[in-house]
């Protein structure tokens, strides 16, 4: 049984909601591709490193309070470079899933500080800019970019495919 061009095209060509999600999917490889890079400039193993680190920064504060706090970090931070994984899956696969997750995965992107889009800290490093309001505007802008397109798409778009 032979298929028309046109139903062939319609197949190939991306929907507004298959852009965002490659998008968002590819800034979570990015975002992944940069820690493991800025890890072994700096010569250290990803998170074999960091989870050393952690420990010895355990083990130097003694009272309990300052201990679980750093713990709490240190975990948070983990989950959230964890998660970059689940998350790029997600939108890849383009599940309706992935808006769910990523809305989840914010809080902790507003708790550890990482940008949604991997290009403004990567941008940032390259300019050589540290300003702690470029920064926090860079963070703004992106966070406000990734809901908004994740909004619009979940709740907008409902009739594209999901």
């Amino acid at each position: 049984m032979a298929t028309s061009p046109s139903k062939i095209r319609d197949k190939q060509d991306m929907t507004g909601k298959d852009k965002v999600f490659f998008f968002w999917g590819g800034m979570d490889i990015l975002a992944i591709i940069l820690y493991c890079v800025n890890s072994v400039r700096m010569g250290r193993i990803p998170v074999i490193s960091d989870t050393q680190s952690f420990i010895d920064l355990w083990h130097v504060h003694n009272a309990v309070v300052p201990g679980i706090f750093v713990m709490i970090l240190f975990i948070l931070d983990l989950g959230l470079l964890l998660s970059f994984f689940v998350s790029a899956i997600l939108f890849f696969k383009r599940k309706h899933w992935a808006v769910k997750f990523a809305l989840f995965q914010e809080v902790f992107r507003l708790i550890s500080f990482r940008c949604s889009v991997s290009l403004f800290p990567l941008l940032v490093g390259v300019t050589g800019i540290s300003n702690v309001w470029v920064n926090l505007i860079l963070f703004i802008i992106s966070e406000t970019l990734k809901l908004y397109s994740l909004k619009y798409y979940k709740y907008v778009q409902k009739g594209v495919s999901a």
